[in-house]
């Protein structure tokens, strides 16, 4: 009996003592679960705000380089357009976001410092930081976490040539007739008409691709199956300057109609300058030509020139004074071949062809119309941004054209180069591309 009445107190302390393992095991099990689910739900916010925050720093390098692309070259100036851009995103610099007062630091560096792109002025590196709250981590002693992005990008040479920059009108880029276009490089139509690119008749477009803001209208025509709906753009060569210095105190007008061969010296020409005859021979020597007022008009004879930049001003209005401004107007039966420069020397404008004042306005009497014959070349910027341009022209043999102009037509055959290999600087019109 003696034996039986202590094996049984025993029994039941093993038995006490087992159910008192069993919580201390649930408990602690307990705790490392909570443990674990706290992690995963602070993780979770914290993985969330990351990636906010990268897509911020991604916007911040792109909108950098976009400012070099258009000229803005200080730091300064990266560093607004950087700033802007992450803030649109959720992140301002030096303030709280909408969920957390911790301070922002947007950190905008041209050219970057180390990695890939050290020493790149064409490259921008932009950092987003911030210091993140928790609330479960805290039992486990990490009040806060600090999180920060890094995004580089970089200028790279765009892919497309042809623009119309009009972004309301329709037909902004249209083909009628036998009008036909083949492009080496993209198009792309700043018009959220409907209608914005119109092609009818026997007309067509090849390129490697077409991007309309609106939508496009065919009747009989064709082209590169488009791509509607794309984000509409600015003007590709808004960074550009343009010319200064030169004055007109009268507007004579240079008018050339006789068969003696003609050399033509970079200068201001007030008043224009127009080749009437059909046996006329003009050569224009490189440099800048400062068309004020008139325009430029080529009706016949054999025109050349190279490394040449016409830029085209006068006075703003609708009449047929010489002092008022006038596009290009070139006759199908004249040969004409001209190239812009290749370089920035004899003060002319690398890759700029035809460049017309921006504070134009688009009126009956200023529209530019090239119909270059089939022994005619265009090589260069054909820069119309806020007039409309009817062209039928070809680019040089391995050569390169562009076409920016509020509105533009293709009437005839019409091929486009991208062959940049003589530009100093390589393609003047820059796209922004991320890169780490």
């Amino acid at each position: 009996m003696t034996g039986r009445k202590f094996v049984a107190p025993l029994q039941h302390l093993l038995k006490s003592s087992r159910r008192a393992q069993t919580t201390v095991l649930v408990t602690v099990g307990l705790v490392a679960i909570l443990g674990i689910s706290a992690l995963a739900v602070d993780v979770g916010e914290l993985w969330t705000t990351r990636h906010l925050m990268q897509t911020a720093a991604d916007a911040g390098a792109l909108a950098g380089v976009d400012a070099i692309t258009i000229g803005e070259t200080t730091l300064d100036e990266i560093t607004t357009a950087a700033d802007a851009a992450t803030a649109q995103n959720g992140f301002t610099n030096d303030s709280g976001t909408a969920v957390n007062p911790s301070t922002v630091t947007v950190t905008v560096v041209n050219p970057p410092t180390s990695g890939p792109y050290a020493n790149n002025t064409n490259a921008v590196q932009v950092t987003v930081a911030q210091v993140q709250p928790t609330f479960f981590m805290r039992v486990l002693g990490w009040k806060s976490v600090p999180v920060s992005t890094q995004a580089t990008a970089l200028t790279t040479s765009g892919g497309s040539c042809v623009y119309a920059l009009n972004p309301e009108d329709s037909g902004t880029i249209s083909l009628s007739g036998n009008g036909t276009i083949t492009s080496n490089c993209g198009v792309y139509d700043n018009s959220n008409s409907s209608s914005a690119l119109i092609a009818s008749g026997t007309s067509s477009m090849t390129a490697p691709l077409v991007g309309v803001v609106g939508g496009t209208t065919y009747n009989g025509g064709g082209s590169t199956p488009p791509t509607s709906g794309i984000a509409a753009f600015g003007d590709p060569l808004a960074w550009e300057q343009e010319p200064t210095g030169y004055s007109c105190s009268s507007f004579p007008g240079t008018k050339l109609n006789s068969s003696t061969p003609v050399t033509l010296s970079p200068g201001t020409y007030c008043g224009g300058i127009d080749i009437t005859s059909s046996y006329a021979n003009v050569t224009f020597d490189p440099g800048l030509y400062i068309i004020d007022g008139g325009g430029l008009t080529i009706s016949g004879g054999a025109v050349s020139g190279s490394g040449v930049t016409f830029y085209l001003t006068g006075t703003n209005g609708n009449g047929a004074s010489k002092q008022n401004y006038g596009g290009v107007t070139i006759n199908g039966g004249a040969t004409v071949n001209l190239s812009a420069p290749c370089s920035s020397d004899n003060g002319s404008i690398e890759g700029m062809l035809f460049f017309q004042d921006r504070s134009i306005t688009a009126t009956s009497n200023n529209a530019s119309v090239i119909n270059g014959g089939s022994n005619s070349t265009f090589t260069g910027a054909l820069y119309f941004p806020t007039t409309s341009l009817t062209y039928n022209g070809t680019s040089g043999a391995d050569q390169y054209t562009y076409l920016v102009a509020d509105w533009l037509t293709i009437s005839g055959t019409t091929t486009i180069g991208n062959n940049y290999s003589c530009l100093a600087n390589g393609n003047i019109i820059k796209d922004a591309a991320l890169v780490d």
